[in-house]
């Protein structure tokens, strides 16, 4: 007689893991709230910022409006992106600069999709890598559509 230890053997074999199948697709929205305690970037003790949104894998790039002469402005600007990957895709949030030679990196913060596709919308504040002082606020939402992947 066989044990029945291998019956429940024989069920797992010959299957692939579900999430190697799944491709979490939907619309990320992005809304760029506002930025607190920028560094001064010119000469008057001031900034000009905007930022400038890249999800990694398209990268598709949007960005907001400039604020003149503003080390905590406030955008209230709100992005769509595609994301066919979601597991695997990230965003890039940069804060610059704009001035009338060129532009200037503030600060950038990187992100994984993880914690949006969990909570399905969150809002929080990002510390910018870069700078000595600054953080993004930001506020994050996930419309799912599942796809699975073509064998």
């Amino acid at each position: 007689m066989k044990s029945g230890t291998d019956g429940a053997d024989g069920l797992n074999s010959g299957r692939t893991s579900p999430k190697k199948n799944v491709i979490v697709r939907g619309v990320l929205t992005v809304t760029v709230i506002a930025a607190e305690d920028l560094p001064a970037t010119d000469l008057n003790g001031k900034a000009d910022p905007y930022v400038v949104l890249v999800m990694k894998k398209s990268e598709k790039k949007v960005k907001t409006r400039v604020l003149t002469k503003n080390l905590n402005p406030v955008w209230n600007q709100t992005f769509e992106f595609v994301v066919e990957d979601a597991l695997h895709d990230m965003l890039i949030a940069e804060v610059w600069d704009h001035d009338t030679f060129g532009k200037d990196k503030i600060g950038r913060c990187i992100m994984t999709l993880t914690r949006v596709l969990l909570e399905g919308e969150f809002q929080d504040s990002f510390p910018l890598d870069g700078p000595t002082s600054g953080k993004l606020l930001l506020h994050l939402q996930w419309t799912p559509q599942l796809k699975f992947r073509d064998s």
